[in-house]
């Protein structure tokens, strides 16, 4: 716009000194602001363009130096800069480390289009995915694949890897039958969402639970795998009040906190093993 306001004030000085015919005028006018539309439009649509490739390029990789930016965008630092600053103006969490060579990172939130997502969304959505895959239904699933292999792309070598690791933890069975799910509840969000936490960056768990019969312990478990024969979900788990591996159906879990201490993952064959002619990781 502003651009256009000068133009309009040069060319009424233009008018004014050389004197040109009222009619001549208008024919000026809209040949003058047509063309400056034109380069507006097109300047519009070059940063567009641009500023997609700057966020593709933070994607994919944890840190880039500035240099290498530039390079890759074939820009200036000062145009490099303005165009980081919009990014964080716009809600991109951009990180930039001082020294030589100047190092910037996009933290934690993965750019989908316009969709911002943080890295725990992005995981869940990829296992998602992958575990809507495995089910095999015969409808709307078709382009599962294709989506989930786009996101899984957007992340670092070194994230797709532990993706990888955590798909390899997650197992898929037959449905439950129906006298299994006649008696199931929906867990509570808190309940799921302190077990997601678990599972996902492997910190121990503390949960009250209900057995069978009714009766209740609390106990602090391990979600070292995770397992689900729909519409229910079991934690195979190392058990610290058994020292032994058990399993637990997660609508039986009444009370779930995050507590002290992470785990690391111990020998596959002590949880799998009895499960693997049942169970296909996805």
């Amino acid at each position: 716009m502003a651009k256009l306001k000068d133009a309009l004030i040069t060319m009424d000085y233009f008018h004014l000194k050389w004197n040109i015919p009222t009619g001549f005028k208008y024919m000026v006018n809209y040949a003058v602001i047509w063309h400056i539309r034109l380069m507006i439009n097109s300047s519009f649509d070059r940063r567009a363009e641009r500023r997609n490739r700057l966020i593709g390029l933070l994607q994919s990789e944890e840190h880039w130096k500035t240099s290498d930016l530039r390079e890759h965008l074939g820009i200036s630092q000062r145009t490099l800069m303005r165009e980081l600053a919009e990014l964080r103006h716009a809600g991109y969490p951009i990180e930039s480390d001082r020294g030589r060579g100047g190092g910037i990172r996009l933290n934690g939130r993965w750019g989908i289009s316009r969709l911002n997502l943080n890295h725990q969304e992005v995981v869940e959505l990829i296992l998602s995915l992958a575990i809507m895959e495995s089910l095999q239904s015969p409808l709307l699933t078709s382009n599962l694949k294709g989506i989930r292999q786009k996101l899984f792309q957007a992340f670092p070598e070194k994230q797709r890897n532990a993706v990888s690791n955590l798909r390899k933890r997650i197992m898929i069975g037959d449905n439950a039958k129906a006298n299994v799910i006649s008696n199931y509840t929906t867990p509570a969000q808190q309940i799921s969402e302190s077990i997601a936490e678990s599972f996902l960056r492997q910190n121990c768990l503390e949960i009250e639970y209900q057995s069978e019969a009714g009766g209740r312990t609390l106990r602090v478990i391990e979600a070292q795998y995770i397992l689900l024969n729909w519409p229910i979900w079991y934690i195979i788990a190392w058990d610290h009040l058994r020292l032994s591996s058990r399993v637990f159906r997660i609508d039986r879990i009444k009370k779930a906190r995050i507590v002290d201490g992470s785990f690391q993952l111990r020998q596959k064959h002590m949880f799998t093993d009895i499960y693997t002619p049942f169970y296909q990781t996805i």
